[in-house]
């Protein structure tokens, strides 16, 4: 069955849609792409399942007054042939509901696991930066119990069949052994849901530090070799030590709460089982039920048990999922990091044609005013020096701050908003157009880029098969890749911490000039790497004339390749050069870079 109802369900930027919800989240699950007719499987099976186990004693019990009692061989061996049958549709529908409901479940979270990547790779990006491992325990286990609705609906309603055929068991055997039933089953789930609450509280509380000490593992995780760069061991341990410890407090609050609950439910649930078995056999004495059916009386009393015990975790049950599916509904209505502004985005394929827009691969015509990039210094509130770029052209931009460096890269990649008539792309307010478009004109990796689990070929071209000879030499990985076990085709493992930290850079590098964007935004490339390999890297970034470069550096060897150096940030008016005019005018710039 196709899962498609989450392709369309992301933030649609300007696109009015319904917000996301609890309800909605489990009209999803429940039902997206015609899953209603698995669900209706799943419970039809599950429920005629409960109904034979139910018929299982009776039967037994009908065997030992007309068959055994008598001492009819005949009879027997109908009975026995109608248990037989009892049994093969106990099996064959417990299967069908199973498969079904499991089919439900799994679609259901492979959609929700859907909509929460692409919540968070949507591409106007999310206000509040969520921790890696809190999005993973999004993914994963709030989407597993929020798909598991499914059983629990199928399950639930399976349970109410089998207690219904068990009262209807008993009123044929005895009126008042089945009203008996009746009349104990909505009290003894009154009291069980009673004794829920605190379960309901505390399974809430465990499920959300489990989630936020799991995120904290797999960010430590990922970062072990910048922690023991840093010294910061004991820190990091320490505050793990402290959120796993609230969580095992959590943890075991919920399993006393859950321990309690099930004692009270078992002693009530036996409670309820010796008063039936007392009165049947009080009536078998009597002489008003039969033998048989004081057989039948006591294993269908038996059974029930376990129907009317998973009738009282429903609530328990359910307010977990309702936490789950409020968490992702949060992640899900995380307002956009760049929001979508009040005058209609031009389309990518309306800014994008041919008449209006440069080719990504070819020069901007000769005489054209509008550069392939500009930042503008008349902004309100600008903190940026003011340039531009266009094809071959290499730009530095000199910021003394690092706050201030790594918002303008984030700007320039539009991972944050750009406020109006602050950047031009090809002539036009980069505030007014698609992020997509202005992500396929300017690529702006943040300077801690990540490598992926994949070959050294999948990390550096990505979404090209062939490698790109130029990229390879500029980044100045020939030479430590040929002498990895399997060349290129090596795969990294664990965000290729088995690499050193400049191998690893350089390889983020060669991703970085791998794109077909025409401009290309360099944030600090080569800050891991020694000064001769820094040397090569700077002498490969000019082979790139179709391409326009803007290098965020304070690095003298890199600053010395480019055509024009802005310097922003200092206390005066910015300042433009070439890193020699610089060196030579700019005590400021010397002070920030050096010689």
């Amino acid at each position: 069955m196709p899962s498609g109802s989450a392709t369309t369900s992301c933030p649609p930027g300007l696109k009015q849609r319904a917000p996301w919800t609890v309800s909605r989240l489990f009209t999803l699950t429940l039902f997206a792409n015609r899953r209603w007719r698995l669900l209706l499987v799943g419970c039809a099976g599950l429920a005629l399942h409960q109904i034979s186990e139910a018929l299982v004693p009776a039967t037994i019990g009908a065997a030992v007054d007309n068959a055994i009692e008598p001492n009819d061989v005949g009879a027997l061996l109908r009975w026995l042939g109608a248990l037989a049958v009892v049994f093969v549709v106990l099996a064959l529908s417990w299967r069908l509901g199973t498969l079904a409901t499991e089919r439900s479940f799994n679609y259901g979270s492979h959609d929700l696991r859907q909509l929460v990547v692409e919540r968070t790779l949507h591409h106007r990006g999310m206000a509040v930066r969520r921790a890696p491992g809190e999005i993973v325990a999004i993914a994963s286990s709030d989407a597993d119990r929020v798909a598991g609705l499914s059983w629990l609906i199928s399950g639930g309603l399976a349970a109410v069949a089998g207690v219904i055929t068990s009262a209807v068991t008993l009123l044929l055997i005895s009126v008042p052994l089945g009203l008996a039933v009746l009349l104990a089953t909505p009290v003894v789930l009154l009291v069980m849901n009673r004794l829920t609450k605190p379960l309901e509280n505390r399974s809430d509380m465990e499920q959300s530090t489990a989630a936020q000490a799991g995120a904290l593992a797999t960010d430590f995780i990922t970062g072990s070799r910048p922690l023991k760069g840093l010294g910061a061991e004991d820190a990091a341990i320490a505050r793990y030590r402290a959120t796993s410890r609230e969580s095992l407090t959590s943890a075991l609050k919920a399993i006393r709460a859950k321990s309690a609950y099930t004692g009270a439910s078992t002693a009530l649930s036996a409670a309820f089982l010796a008063g039936i078995a007392f009165f049947a056999a009080w009536f078998a004495v009597q002489g008003t039920i039969t033998v048989g059916e004081l057989v039948a009386v006591v294993g269908v009393a038996q059974f029930v048990q376990g129907p009317m015990a998973s009738l009282g975790f429903l609530s328990v049950e359910l307010a977990r999922k309702r936490a789950s599916a409020a968490r992702i509904a949060v992640l899900l209505e995380e307002p956009n990091a760049v929001p979508a502004r009040n005058a209609e985005e031009r389309t990518t394929a309306a800014v994008g044609s041919a008449a209006t827009l440069t080719s990504p691969t070819e020069p901007a015509p000769y005489g054209d005013p509008a550069p392939l990039l500009e930042l503008s210094g008349k902004a309100d509130n600008s903190v940026f020096p003011p340039f531009t770029a266009s094809i071959g052209e290499i730009v530095g931009v000199v910021l003394p701050d690092g706050d201030q460096a790594r918002k303008l890269v984030d700007t320039l990649g539009f991972r944050t908003p750009a406020p109006p008539g602050l950047i031009s792309i090809d002539g036009r307010d980069a505030a007014h157009l698609d992020p997509q478009h202005v992500r396929s004109r300017v690529f702006a990796d943040r300077h801690d880029g990540v490598l992926f689990r994949g070959s050294v070929r999948e990390n550096v071209a990505v979404a090209s098969t062939e490698l790109e000879e130029r990229a390879l030499v500029a980044a100045a990985v020939e030479d430590f890749v040929s002498q990895l076990p399997e060349g290129t085709e090596t795969v990294l493992t664990g965000h290729g911490q088995s690499l050193s930290g400049g191998q690893r850079q350089r390889l983020v590098l060669g991703r970085s000039l791998h794109q077909k964007q025409a401009v290309i935004v360099l944030h600090d490339p080569t800050t891991a790497v020694d000064t001769a390999t820094e040397a090569v890297i700077a002498d490969g970034l000019r082979n790139f004339p179709d391409k326009a470069l803007v290098l965020v550096t304070t690095s003298p060897t890199l600053l010395g390749i480019c055509h024009r150096v802005v310097v922003g940030g200092a206390d005066g008016p910015p300042e433009t050069g070439t890193h020699r005019e610089l060196l030579a005018t700019s005590a400021g710039y010397r002070a920030v870079v050096g010689s």
